[in-house]
């Protein structure tokens, strides 16, 4: 029981250190697994305060670039505090102009 309880902790200081910034985004030409998994890799950079890594991300290739539509890679996340590895998804964006964003916490979605 210790170690399930241990673990919703850890997984919201997880979520808790990548939800401080919204509207994150990242520029350049469409490639939607490309262009996901970088994003993914800058945002937990950015706002993983140094607790959080990424152990792998896997966006869905062949995504059609459409403004408004989204798409779900696959992540796991590394929080270097507890050694725990967390597994979920992460809800991508796409904006016109090539763009990618990660919105907020609402795109965030680990057990």
């Amino acid at each position: 029981m210790k170690t399930r309880s241990r673990r919703r902790t850890s997984g919201a200081v997880v979520v808790g250190a990548l939800t401080c910034a919204l509207g994150v985004s990242a520029c350049g030409g469409f490639d939607s697994a490309a262009s996901g998994e970088h994003l993914i890799n800058d945002y937990v950079k950015k706002f993983g305060q140094g607790k959080v890594t990424v152990k792998s991300a896997k966006c869905p290739g062949g995504v059609k670039e459409t403004a408004g539509a989204t798409y779900d890679c696959k992540v796991v996340l590394h929080d270097k505090t507890t050694g725990t590895d967390h597994s979920g998804t992460i809800t991508i964006h796409i904006a016109s102009g090539n763009k990618v964003e990660i919105t907020g916490s609402q795109d965030l979605h680990f057990q």
